[in-house]
């Protein structure tokens, strides 16, 4: 499902309407039959329904005009409320209102300083369709908008919001105030981004898709999207004849004596992500630990003190012959000698790689640059916001408020995959944007981060391209912890979404 920044989706409108000559009359009138029709769908018949309609006097408020006229053909009772100056009206929405004085339409002129009123009348609406903002909201409510909308959050009355709930940044989701709380947003023509991202996607609730019916420019792209069931179709083919060394061989790099259980995460999640072998390279020190299973061990020489010394180089070199893909950082630590480590196998290995966790402190602008464009192109980094942070030099609530812009700028730039982690991820070469539809809170816990690198380092050496691994990985490592979240997503730990990968990559 495409999915555009509400600059993107003005953009689309206006090109419909100046370059291609699709009448804005003809834009409204098809976005109000399709929001009725998903009000019939999810609401059930309309006839005598009291709905009430807060509009704008932009062309959102236009929007609901046309849903009043529509829902008054279909025997509701539509009540609308104008919220704003009459003198600043769109001539779309002049236009509509007009129509709608003429039909004898209940019409509210509202006094944002006297709300008494507003809320008496809301008491007894069916539904409440929230037509104020649409795209075009940026910044924070004033505070007379933000008492309107605190006070229809207050009345727990079905809510509905074109496009996007009113107070939501239609590009970033960010809620500077408060916006409204809408059980179900129709988004007009594409999905927006805003719906999707956070907090913005906890005010949207249920995302409605529909489409207004015109034409795209020529010229338009649209390069982000979302992702879905259908992103698993990317699986490649499994022969019946293939046998361990068909199907890819991964060198998973990680461990330390503080974190020795994270290259095991990693280690089991190649291996049910499909992979036919799995060699995991850890400190001797912590190598005792792995218990004896489907995991290729070898221990690696120390520095003494817990970490991978001088010596393992040599070691490592050795086993990167032969390798499908290699997966680095999973529990490395963050100790010099480490690093020095990290950066020589980066140089000298030219295949598909996943860097992961402490293995991205390497990642400084000095060392990038001395990496060619097209070894680059065959990376993926996997950050958490705060990882993603020291790479920009900037903070963890920065990039939480930006992650479209923040992982999109960096991809772009060093040309570089990049699986930016959270809620929800997203998935970038700097061209395509993908963001993730699945997924729950019970993935915060340690180890889940493990088992998404190994589980795209699988991918990887099955043949997929990076950023085909990178959507397939996030997508299935969601989907795998859902349904783990099944039996309670409070309590859920990294090694459950194991156990379900093969459930969802069958």
């Amino acid at each position: 499902m495409q999915v555009v920044t509400g600059k993107e989706m003005q953009i689309i409108e206006e090109q419909a309407r100046n370059t291609l000559g699709v009448s804005s009359l003809i834009l409204m009138e098809n976005a109000g039959s399709r929001i009725v029709e998903v009000l019939k769908e999810e609401y059930g018949s309309l006839h005598h329904k009291r709905i009430h309609i807060l509009t704008g006097m932009g062309n959102n408020g236009g929007d609901g005009l046309v849903v009043a006229r529509q829902l008054l053909l279909l025997g509701a009772r539509p009540k609308v409320y104008l919220i704003g100056n009459p003198q600043k009206s769109s001539p779309e929405h002049k236009t509509n209102l007009e129509i709608l004085h003429k039909l004898g339409v209940d019409i509210v002129e509202v006094e944002l300083g006297q709300l008494a009123k507003l809320k008496f009348s809301l008491n007894f609406a069916d539904l409440i369709l929230d037509c104020l903002f649409g795209t075009g909201f940026q910044g924070k409510l004033s505070s007379e908008l933000e008492a309107l909308v605190n006070l229809v959050n207050e009345l727990e009355r079905p809510l509905v919001a074109i496009d996007v709930p009113s107070g939501v940044d239609a590009t970033t989701g960010q809620v500077e105030t408060t916006a409204f709380r809408a059980d179900l947003t129709i988004n007009l023509g594409f999905l927006k981004t805003g719906c999707l991202l956070y907090p913005g996607q906890a005010y949207a609730g249920k995302n409605i898709v529909v489409d207004l019916g015109f034409p795209l420019h020529p010229t338009t792209r649209i390069p982000r999207q979302l992702l879905g069931v259908e992103t698993l179709h990317l699986l490649p083919p499994r022969v019946p004849w293939g046998h361990k060394g068909t199907f890819g061989h991964v060198l998973v790099v990680g461990g330390s004596k503080d974190y020795p259980g994270a290259p095991a995460l990693s280690g089991q999640a190649v291996l049910r992500g499909g992979a036919g072998l799995v060699t995991v390279a850890v400190p001797e020190c912590i190598a005792g630990r792995f218990r004896p299973d489907e995991l290729i061990v070898v221990p690696l020489v120390t520095n003494g003190a817990g970490y991978l010394g001088e010596e393992s180089f040599f070691q490592l070199e050795d086993l990167l012959a032969n390798k499908n893909s290699l997966v680095i950082g999973p529990g490395l630590g963050n100790h010099p000698e480490v690093l020095i480590i990290v950066k020589a196998l980066l140089e000298q290995w030219n295949g598909p790689t996943v860097i992961d966790a402490d293995a991205l402190r390497v990642l400084t602008e000095g060392f990038l640059e001395s990496i060619p464009l097209g070894k680059r192109q065959q990376w993926i980094i996997t950050p958490h916001p705060g990882e993603m942070a020291r790479l920009i030099h900037s903070n963890a609530v920065q990039i939480n408020q930006e992650r479209l812009s923040a992982s999109e700028e960096f991809a772009h730039n060093w040309g570089i995959n990049v699986v930016l982690k959270g809620a929800p991820t997203i998935i970038t070469n700097g061209e395509k944007t993908y963001i993730n539809s699945t997924g729950n809170h019970g993935l915060g816990t340690a180890g889940t981060g493990d088992v998404l690198a190994g589980l795209i380092g699988s991918l990887l050496a099955q043949g997929l391209k990076p950023i085909e691994a990178s959507c397939v990985g996030v997508y299935a490592h969601g989907a795998a912890g859902d349904l783990a979240a099944k039996q309670g997503a409070r309590g859920l730990i990294a090694s459950d979404c194991l156990k379900w990968l093969p459930e969802i990559l069958a």
